[in-house]
């Protein structure tokens, strides 16, 4: 992902900067592995303390001498201050040596912040005898806050620049170089969009753009530049022709394709001063957002998924190889995961999603559709991913503690209408996610006393789910026959150590837990009308208990309208919730939301129904296991108990519930899709499409922002 971004950086500062011959960004960092410290469009150096460093980047290499020494302040990080979070710092002077520059002129800006609280002294920036002088930032909250030195010198071919750095008083710190691109001081910044920001609300057919105005000049007004392509190389290769708007603010209106999430815009502010000057901006890009497909809710629901992608088929139940599963997971690039083969996949290691724009369509398998036993499914430092209609139950088979699914990490992603059971770690988790969605999935009979690694014999865990995210949202789902953890508010802590973590729970059921329900901690979650339903297991009766630590700062609860069946209903709207001995309620839960859901939201009672009507993997039918645990809720009762605990429905094994059921295999015939681009024959000769034409599947020809792939697909979903 990273060095994808560093391609596009490169292409558009060319096209910000035309007379250069080259446009180089260098974040500087100690050596970390942090990638929560690099920026975006950056390369990330990372330096340990030396009197001398050198690294080549795109040709040019670059040399720091002097006696420097990386650093790295975490709580910076937090704020988004990934450039003057980090750098070098040095006791003395510091020669910044540049080799392999054309010949001719070029410039050179240098970032200068002291994370913390204790300043530096004033810097003299010199090159081919022009000195600069500045004052290092303090603690800057965002990049855009870092102090920056600008120089312009000439070089000769095949003879390295020299730029020195000195302080006043003899410390010196710098955070990053930028070489050939404009002056930070005088042109526009802080985009909003963001600079590569993929979800752009283009929703009405225009996007609002703005901008902060230059820190070191005034702008008596600006000329703003938008083009599009179906890359950025034509995005933005369209801005030198593209016809400027004019504005004395700092905002525009301009028109952008809301049906087209995949073309690519760029878009440059230039600032013009009273005397008619002009600073020509960065180049920055984004693409609109457009719904994961119709019924995605919450913040993962505009992953892009596979749009516009190849279609790579599953072919066989064998966990590695041609048409496997696994290879179709770990190809790379923009794909769309369809079954030709329904059955069980019986995994021989876990099976992580890493890539970015993923769809797997499990709704496309004939059969009963698809289970993974074994071992588990989940992503991981992923983005832009839709997984759909799976079942994933693990089991105790493979001889480790594992979990289900999980989004660890991920970012504008979504899981709907799978199942999942059968895990000895908790069945689906979401630690350090951002912009995610699980909904309509079932969860149920995670297994209790089954050997967890961490626990002692014989102690209970069957645990539902540890969720976070930023902002996660967690939606008409149904969590049956799991001891605990229903759910574990795992927030966590940003680099600042202050709680992390704003969390969307709503409209789902949960039935026979056994000793926890809701409990953990996060920043800010808002918990509305769920529905509990105690069951032969029950021990407990609260919905939720906050579990609060002052040392790490604030966490805010809104609840609202939650009901458990037999104690209390959605009045008062705090009934079930156990707040600390000695605070009351009032002190963190407040009587209005944080943030908008996005889920069309229903009362409790109401939500209990729709989601024993149309939850886990029925698509295309629910296996006997799903049907079991939807009876038991609907009726309050349980089938079985556990081998090792006697606890009505909760399982210490598969085994306790007949293990895996028959999952038979079947394969759709050769003549099913001729051209293989995942849409039968049959759909397309009723949709006027050309069954001998693959290029029709990434097709748009009505418009709707779908593909014709993802209209048969988003059909199958119902």
């Amino acid at each position: 992902m990273h060095d994808r971004l560093q391609i596009v950086a490169t292409l558009l500062l060319t096209a910000a900067v035309a007379d250069a011959a080259t446009s180089l960004r260098v974040d500087l960092s100690a050596a970390s592995g942090r990638r929560d410290a690099e920026t975006l469009g950056w390369h990330e150096w990372e330096i340990k303390e030396t009197n001398e460093a050198s690294q080549a980047f795109d040709g040019v290499t670059i040399t720091l001498r002097g006696n420097v020494r990386g650093f790295l302040q975490k709580a910076s990080l937090a704020t988004g201050a990934t450039i003057g979070a980090d750098g070098v710092e040095s006791d003395g002077a510091v020669e910044i040596v540049l080799e392999g520059l054309p010949a001719g002129p070029h410039s050179l800006a240098t970032y200068h912040n002291q994370p913390g609280k204790q300043p530096v002294g004033q810097v003299n920036l010199t090159a081919a005898g022009a000195r600069v002088e500045l004052t290092p930032s303090t603690n800057a909250q965002t990049n855009e806050e870092v102090a920056t030195g600008y120089v312009t010198f000439d070089a000769v071919a095949g003879e390295p620049v020299s730029v020195a750095l000195e302080a006043a008083d003899g410390r010196v710190v710098l955070n990053a170089l930028e070489l050939d691109a404009g002056d930070p001081r005088v042109q526009a910044s802080t985009p909003t969009p963001a600079n590569f920001v993929e979800h752009a609300d283009g929703d009405s057919g225009q996007v609002r753009l703005s901008w902060k105005a230059p820190r070191g000049g005034s702008a008596a007004r600006y000329l703003v530049r938008l083009a599009a392509g179906k890359d950025l190389e034509e995005a933005s290769a369209g801005l030198g022709s593209a016809e400027p708007a004019e504005t004395t603010s700092s905002k525009q209106v301009m028109e952008v394709d809301p049906s087209d999430s995949l073309r690519h815009y760029c878009w440059r502010v230039d600032a013009v001063d009273a005397d008619g000057n002009t600073t020509v901006g960065d180049v920055w890009s984004f693409r609109v957002r457009h719904l994961a497909f119709p019924g995605a809710e919450g913040y993962g629901r505009f992953a892009r998924g596979g749009r516009g992608g190849r279609v790579i088929k599953v072919t066989t139940l064998s966990d590695g190889g041609p048409g496997s599963l696994r290879a179709a997971i770990e190809a790379d690039g923009p794909r769309t995961i369809v079954f030709d083969v329904s059955g069980r996949i019986d995994l021989k290691d876990r099976l992580v999603i890493r890539d970015n724009y993923l769809t797997i369509a499990g709704q496309t398998a004939p059969g009963k559709g698809i289970c993974i036993s074994n071992f588990n499914l989940g992503m991981m430092g992923a983005h832009d991913n839709i997984v759909r209609y799976l079942r994933v139950r693990p089991g105790n088979t493979s001889g480790e503690t594992l979990d289900g699914m999980g989004m660890a990490s991920s970012d504008h992603s979504i899981v709907d209408h799978c199942s999942i059971s059968w895990t000895q770690d908790e069945s689906f988790s979401s630690r350090g996610a951002k912009n995610i969605t699980l909904q309509r999935t079932l969860i149920s009979e995670a297994l209790n006393i089954a050997g967890h690694r961490k626990y002692q014999d014989g102690k209970q865990h069957g645990f539902a789910a540890s969720i976070s995210g930023d902002i996660g949202s967690f939606h008409h789902n149904l969590l049956a026959h799991c001891a605990g953890r229903n759910w574990s508010l795992a927030g966590g802590l940003d680099q600042a150590d202050i709680h992390a973590g704003r969390l969307d729970i709503r409209n789902n059921v949960v039935y026979n837990w056994g000793y926890r329900t809701t409990d953990g901690g996060a920043k800010q979650v808002q918990f509305v009308a769920n529905y509990y339903k105690p069951g032969p297991a029950t021990t407990v009766f609260h919905v939720l208990k906050p579990e609060r630590n002052h040392a790490f700062g604030p966490q805010d609860y809104f609840v609202e309208g939650n009901v458990m069946e037999g104690r209390y209903g959605p009045e008062p709207p705090l009934a079930g919730v156990v707040g600390p001995r000695d605070e009351p309620l009032s002190e963190f839960v407040y009587d209005k939301p944080f943030f908008p859901s996005y889920v069309q939201t229903e009362s409790a009672e109401d939500a209990y129904l729709d989601v024993l009507a149309d939850v886990g993997c029925n698509v295309p039918c629910l296996d006997e296991h799903d049907k079991r645990v939807l009876r038991e809720t609907r009726d309050g009762t349980t089938t079985y108990q556990g081998s090792r605990s006697g606890m009505p429905g909760l399982p210490d094994a598969q085994d306790d519930v007949g293990g895996w059921e028959d999952y038979p295999e079947e394969h759709r015939p050769a003549d099913w899709d001729t051209d293989a681009d995942g849409l039968p024959n049959a759909w397309e000769l009723e949709h006027d499409l050309d069954p001998n034409d693959p290029a029709d599947a990434a097709a748009d020809p009505n418009g709707d922002g779908y593909t014709n792939l993802e209209d048969y697909l988003n059909g199958l979903a119902g």
